[in-house]
């Protein structure tokens, strides 16, 4: 029999491209191996290079997981037509059960975004029902290299998403004595997605990702 704090049993991990470039064994690029800039020591994502997506081999239930990014430009622009780094599961066309952070120019039909340079906190339930709140950028997370870390941090109660440690949006969040106002993903693994497929000349630099850094999640597979 499985005692119930092995279920739950939760860990952590630092993937660091200094060390281990773009490790094969952990990502995988859609059209081909992932890009690595010796210089910057970091995992090129899109816009200069074939490959502008990647996903783990590993998938998680719940933790808190960091990306320290560099992205491209001082802000979203209105060309990045899929730009976005969090939690999906590419072959769910729902996107059950994803949670990212989203910086590309939404056109969807009947609900598209009504700013051109969105940055937005994005949430699916169980059906692939979305939920979506409005970040407010700061033109101090983008440009010239700087490094910023963008945090997702998922229960079974909402998700929490944080800019250098300040939350700036919370998704399914349950008030006090009131019922969920979505339905939180409890029984879906996901696997970490990093997707730039964009090919605009705005972006001042590739968007790349210096560090990963996962604490107490629940690891699938």
């Amino acid at each position: 029999m499985i005692r119930s704090e092995e279920r739950d049993l939760r860990e952590g991990l630092v993937y660091d491209p200094a060390v281990k470039g773009s490790d094969s064994n952990f990502w995988k690029g859609d059209t081909a191996n992932l890009l690595f800039d010796s210089v910057k020591n970091a995992i090129k994502i899109g816009d200069t290079g074939l490959v502008g997506s990647a996903s783990s081999y590993s998938q998680y239930l719940y933790g808190d997981f960091e990306f320290t990014m560099a992205v491209d430009s001082l802000s979203p622009d209105s060309n990045d037509s899929e730009k976005y780094f969090g939690l999906r599961n590419l072959g769910d066309t729902l996107q059950r059960g994803a949670a990212y952070f989203n910086l590309s120019y939404d056109t969807t039909a009947g609900d598209s975004s009504v700013n051109a340079r969105s940055f937005q906190a994005v949430a699916y339930d169980e059906q692939g029902n979305r939920q979506r709140k409005d970040i407010t950028w700061d033109t101090n997370w983008g440009g010239g290299g700087r490094l910023r870390r963008f945090r997702i941090s998922w229960e079974a109660d909402g998700y929490t998403f944080l800019v250098n440690d300040t939350v700036v949006a919370t998704l399914g969040d349950r008030p006090a004595g009131q019922a969920a106002t979505n339905q939180i993903n409890t029984s879906i693994p996901q696997a970490l997605r990093l997707s730039n497929r964009s090919l605009d000349t705005s972006d001042t630099a590739v968007t790349s990702l210096k560090l990963l850094t996962i604490r107490n999640a629940r690891k699938v597979i």
